[in-house]
């Protein structure tokens, strides 16, 4: 699901030329156009010092044409025809500084997520033994008050290729398009990963729920046959430790949580098939007594009531006795 960010859908245009792709140019710290709130104050690192936007770097131009969708070309491949409004496109891997609104909760005072969202590619996707996979998951709350938020334009590629920037006018100096925003992602220190394989064999047969019992000691399921992945952001810091469960900006400017899971390199038992049926819940740490804490931060952020979307093949699932959702998905062996 894409949800929030006001993002065009766009056709490149390339005009006897290749459009100008910069080898090398992916993004490595995006710019975040969306809101976020940060229930425990923590759990993102953001720019700081930022007093107003600050465009700079090569552009692309953008227009629509009547009844198309928008258009989007660097300018030394096209030129924008006349009697159409034209405006300039700012890649997120150039110079310049802007940043979306960022609310900071209030100490006792829980932040409840209207939805999570896990990513589509993870819900309508049967998945080999072979693949590697990233594991998104977006949390989003309504706000009391807007928020400030950029339009943001797709210009180019898909999943690690993929480059977005934001709009602004075609002036100098150019003056990003902003709008106000009345959802906002979630990100907390306390979110946790869990990674695991429900049963040893490799049968495409769903295992039946009541063989697992969710342990909050230990954040994982009791019963599953074995666990691949347990991390929680906190544990190193704001980003997550190396390999581990962390928050970021993606190319759009949205804060979520992300995991690179590389099914192929994962070791699993001699009597554990790496085909069949895994587990993958998102918890929250310091969620019920007597189970893990969240390092030295105070729980503030609650998805008991939080809505899911419901993929084609692997529907998520929200517990609200546990404060978590996890969805199930089935892997087959590569050919």
């Amino acid at each position: 699901m894409n949800r929030g960010v006001v993002t065009r859908a766009t056709r490149t245009c390339v005009l006897a030329a290749a459009v100008w792709l910069p080898a090398g140019a992916w993004a490595s710290n995006p710019h975040l156009s969306f809101p976020v709130v940060l229930p425990e104050g923590s759990g993102l690192s953001l720019r700081t010092g930022l007093m107003a936007p600050r465009l700079e770097g090569h552009w692309w131009y953008g227009w629509r044409e009547e009844g198309q969708e928008p258009v989007v070309c660097a300018p030394s491949t096209c030129t924008p025809p006349r009697g159409v409004d034209v405006w300039r496109v700012y890649p997120q891997d150039q110079g310049g500084d802007w940043q979306a609104g960022v609310l900071n909760g209030t100490p006792g005072a829980t932040v409840g997520v209207s939805e999570v969202d896990w990513s589509d590619a993870l819900e309508n996707t049967t998945w080999t033994t072979a693949s590697a996979l990233r594991v998104e998951t977006t949390l989003y709350t309504e706000l009391a008050e807007p928020l400030l938020a950029y339009e943001m334009v797709h210009l180019y590629g898909q999943g690690s290729r993929e480059m977005q920037g934001v709009v602004a006018s075609d002036t100098d100096p150019a003056i990003p398009s902003v709008t106000e925003s009345g959802d906002a992602t979630v990100i907390t220190p306390c979110a946790r990963l869990t990674i695991q394989k429900l049963e040893a064999s490799d049968s495409a047969h769903r295992p039946l729920e009541e063989h697992f019992r969710w342990n909050a000691a230990t954040g994982e399921w009791n019963g599953a046959a074995y666990t691949l992945v347990n991390s929680a952001v906190w544990e190193k810091g704001d980003q997550g430790r190396s390999g581990g469960l962390k928050a970021e900006v993606d190319i759009s400017g949205k804060a979520r949580f992300r995991y690179d899971w590389e099914l192929w390199r994962v070791a699993m038992p001699s009597h554990v098939s790496a085909a069949g049926w895994y587990r993958l819940t998102f918890s929250l740490d310091g969620s019920a007594a007597g189970g893990k804490r969240c390092g030295g931060y105070a729980l503030n952020t609650s998805i008991t009531e939080a809505a899911v979307e419901v993929g084609d093949q692997y529907p998520a699932v929200v517990d609200p006795v546990w404060n978590l959702s996890y969805v199930d998905i089935y892997v087959r062996q590569k050919d």
